[in-house]
């Protein structure tokens, strides 16, 4: 299929009238509608309608259709200032009050309409300053203006469209006869008719129009909505991480819930998942995603205040760890287009490039970058930025950065920049951004034919000839492993007949053969996903997962008596709880014969303000059956600062034991950046210790431009007490040299973090740690992407800390162009360490695996 990511460049030109914002939407998407009286689309900008596939089916447009339009962020909130209504807020400048004074001046031109969603909604009246009043009362204008000019474009160009709004997130169309009521755009019928709401909702500028919008929920959110090639509006995905500018004292917007606001949505056109904005760089939504069968990644943005400067991160860097990032990071993600709003919004300003990405794969994938970086596997458009990005003979990488940070900065509304000579021309002037359309054929809906390959070494390892762990056509996933001497458990997803189930397989001499694959989730309909297993004294073994049989993803667990050969019935780790509240990502760990712990998220708990569900880590003791021993016990107990006070989410836990011994580890959102945390039990799970941090980042500040993004912690719980690898996001001063991007760490409570993965300083990604305590020390092993196919890879860690030695492949794939993702390590007796991650050699993903003796990663 084909997306294209479209990018105006604001101007008050076209937010003149609702007429003016259409035609200009529809100049930059048809270039035969520029020129005349339409808005002025820049010189050279590409469009979409000369490029376009079309249905492969015109009787069907809905159904066959082959190419996606993405609009940026954001872009459906500038409606607002159309009309006469918004006239005194067009003759503000940046100079002169910036967007707030702007959107001010929308109070007492909306008093009307303000005054009956302050009936409506009185509730309203008491968050201080009255955004969300004022929101909601732009209902009309943003319907009218925004989303009737989304589903026209869709309906006019047979095309999935995708474009963002600032709105309520429920309304209806009011109309005063409904016999005679003609649909607009976007609408099916008249939802309820009365002359005189219409009167007092819709626009003076349109006093003959006979309907109007009116907001039907008090929640003001930021969207992107979704429309099909018929223009009909099928979808509405709510952003869940807001920024300062969103939360409450500003725009006031509500959050979409944790598990509810995105969720993966299937086309003709690939099944979607949007993350707007900041969602994109947020690990619980991006792995959700993933798990749900995401194959194209959408970020619309309005990368606002964040451009490319002389100091501080370099905004690019900072894009490049989102959406790009992604889809190295995620199996399933093939594909990501960021769609961006550009130019001056008063005082606010964006210059970021769009681009879509590719998973890397095969032999030359594509290579690019944004500005002021290097060119790395992946980047399958980029759009222009303001001057071009031609390093200049014995310029350093620092000096080039900075010359193009200069140009950023002339660009800027309250900057030293010259006055652009003209709009129509991009270039180092103020509000001289790039503006254009972007487009790429990508791949969706991938299922590859199943072709075992014949087993040989390309790469040298250590490690014994890769096999797959249980050979299958269907795809598998998730791998997880368990030992105990010379015994070893690993349990995976394999998906059949459209849905997953879990698989376990047992191995009794070190991993070297495999017995027969076992379902302990049992015959119930639903996904089950995320497996975790740990085996106790005895043969006894415990597996856990989640589950949505009812419906919504629940944990559950089933304990085998005899070794993994059988088990008994799975049982829900806790009562329903409260409404649709969510379950994720369980782990358990065996602390004797018959008895466990498990850890999983859980989101019954609600905010009092806006009532939306948050994610926190759930502990419980399980008995040798598999049953809870007494209450689970919440572990992520400090309290958030006031940013993420309705975000204030948890992720990943992962359970380690020794004996009574036992560490939780987890991903927190509570200082509004992601940061790994750590409690611990000295007796089986029945009591706690304190919540310490695992990294030594700064501490976001106001003024330090500090933040973490943090993910995938996994435990090492040895005499010495515990070690965690996690992944590690740092944002630093970039504007002089590359950013480091994700890398791989290792954090004791009280100790230094310290870099495993051999990269040091460079650009490049690495995920997914898994850790194995041997004799002699620790292993960790990752995916990773540093030549942006991904490997897997592993090396050892010394008592200090440090990592040792050099870093040694896992799998001998060599420099085919097949990825490996998401390794696990298990050490077994002999002093050998096994490894199972997935991998897709033989076409779709299996579980492959191989062991290696541990003195051998030095």
């Amino acid at each position: 299929m084909r997306v294209f990511a479209v990018g105006p460049r604001f101007d008050l030109q076209w937010v003149q009238s609702r007429e003016s914002f259409r035609d200009k939407l529809f100049a930059l998407v048809d270039s035969r509608r520029r020129g005349g009286d339409a808005p002025f689309v820049q010189r050279g900008a590409d469009d979409v309608a000369s490029h376009l596939l079309g249905p492969s089916d015109r009787r069907r447009p809905v159904a066959s259709a082959r190419d996606l339009v993405v609009a940026p962020e954001d872009l459906g909130l500038f409606a607002g200032l159309t009309g006469s209504r918004g006239a005194q807020a067009r003759a503000v400048t940046a100079q002169s009050g910036g967007l707030t004074a702007a959107l001010t001046t929308l109070f007492s031109s909306y008093a009307p309409v303000i005054a009956h969603y302050s009936a409506k909604y009185p509730q309203l009246n008491e968050r201080g300053l009255p955004a969300r009043l004022l929101g909601l009362s732009l209902t009309d204008t943003f319907a009218r203006t925004a989303v009737e000019t989304y589903a026209a474009l869709a309906d006019r160009y047979d095309v999935w469209l995708a474009g963002g709004v600032n709105m309520a997130r429920r309304w209806r169309v009011v109309c005063v006869d409904r016999e005679r009521f003609r649909p607009p755009p976007g609408a099916r019928r008249c939802d309820r008719e009365d002359p005189a709401l219409v009167a007092k909702l819709r626009d003076p500028d349109e006093p003959t129009r006979d309907y109007a919008y009116e907001a039907t929920s008090q929640g003001f959110a930021n969207m992107a909505l979704v429309f099909d090639p018929d223009g009909r509006l099928v979808s509405r995905q709510v952003k869940q991480y807001l920024t300062p500018i969103e939360l409450p004292g500003n725009l006031d917007l509500a959050p979409g819930a944790v598990s509810g606001g995105v969720r993966p949505l299937r086309t003709p056109v690939g099944t979607l998942g949007f993350v707007t904005s900041k969602d994109a760089w947020m690990p619980d939504l991006t792995s959700k995603l993933d798990a749900g069968g995401v194959d194209l990644l959408v970020q619309p943005e309005f990368f606002v205040n964040d451009t490319v400067r002389t100091g501080g991160m370099w905004a690019p860097d900072t894009l490049k760890a989102a959406g790009y990032s992604d889809v190295l990071r995620h199996p399933g993600i093939q594909a990501m287009a960021l769609p961006e709003l550009t130019g001056n919004v008063y005082d606010l300003s964006a210059d970021a490039q769009q681009h879509i990405a590719i998973k890397p794969r095969g032999p030359g994938p594509p290579r690019g970058g944004l500005v002021g970086q290097q060119a790395v596997p992946g980047f399958a458009a980029v759009a222009p930025w303001v001057v071009a990005d031609r390093p200049r003979r014995g310029e350093t990488f620092g000096e080039r950065r900075r010359r193009l940070g200069e140009a950023g900065e002339a660009l800027l509304p309250l900057g030293d920049g010259p006055a652009c000579p003209s709009p129509r021309t991009p270039g180092p002037c103020r509000g001289g951004q790039v503006e254009g359309v972007l487009w790429r054929d990508v791949e969706v809906a991938r299922r590859p034919r199943y072709r075992p390959l014949r087993r040989v070494r390309r790469a040298p390892t250590p490690f014994t000839v890769n096999r797959p762990l249980s050979p299958s056509r269907f795809p598998q996933r998730n791998a997880a492993l368990a030992s105990r001497g010379r015994a070893a458990w690993a349990a995976f997803e394999e998906r059949r007949a459209g849905r997953e189930r879990v698989v376990l397989v047992r191995s009794g001499d070190g991993g070297q053969t495999w017995g027969r694959p076992v379902s302990p989730t049992g015959p119930r309909d639903g996904r089950a996903w995320w497996p975790t297993v740990a085996a106790g004294p005895g043969g006894r073994v415990w597996v856990a997962w989640q589950e949505d049989s009812s419906g919504v993803p629940r944990v559950y667990v089933a304990v085998s008596r005899d070794s993994g050969r059988s088990f008994g019935p799975a049982r829900a780790i806790d009562r329903p709880p409260p409404g649709d509240a969510a379950q994720w990502r369980p782990s358990v760990a065996a602390t004797g014969r018959r008895s466990a712990v498990v850890a999983w998220i859980d989101e019954r708990e609600r905010t009092r303000d806006d009532d939306l569900p948050q994610a926190h880590v759930l502990v419980a003791r399980l008995d040798g059956r598999g049953a809870r021993l007494g209450p689970a016990r919440r572990l992520d107990t400090a309290p958030p600062v006031e940013l993420a006070a309705k975000l204030d989410n948890a992720w990943a836990p992962e359970v380690a034991a020794r004996g009574r011994r036992v560490a939780v580890a987890w991903v927190d959102f509570h200082t509004y950046d992601w940061r790994p945390y750590l409690r611990e039990s000295p007796d089986g799970g029945a009591t706690w210790g304190a919540q310490r941090p695992l990294s030594d980042a700064p501490l976001p500040a106001p003024d330090n431009g500090e933040e973490s993004l943090d993910d995938a912690p996994d435990v090492a719980l040895g005499a010495g007490g515990p070690r965690v690898a996690f992944v590690d996001f740092r944002k630093r001063a970039s504007a002089t040299r590359p950013h480091p991007l994700y890398d791989i760490y290792l954090g004791a409570p009280g100790a230094p973090s310290r870099q495993v993965d051999p990269w040091g300083a460079r650009q490049l990604n690495t995920f997914a740690p898994a850790t194995a305590l041997v004799r002699g020390g620790l292993l960790v092993a990752w995916q990773d992407a540093s030549r942006g196919i991904s490997d897997v890879r592993v090396r050892r860690v010394g008592a200090t800390g440090r990592a040792r030695g050099p870093t040694v492949r896992v799998d001998d794939k060599g420099a085919a162009g097949s990825n490996a993702w998401r390794p696990d390590l298990a050490p077994v007796s002999g002093g050998r360490v096994l490894a199972a991650w997935e991998d897709e050699r033989d076409g779709p993903s299996q579980i492959f695996y191989a062991a290696a003796r541990a003195r051998a990663i030095r």
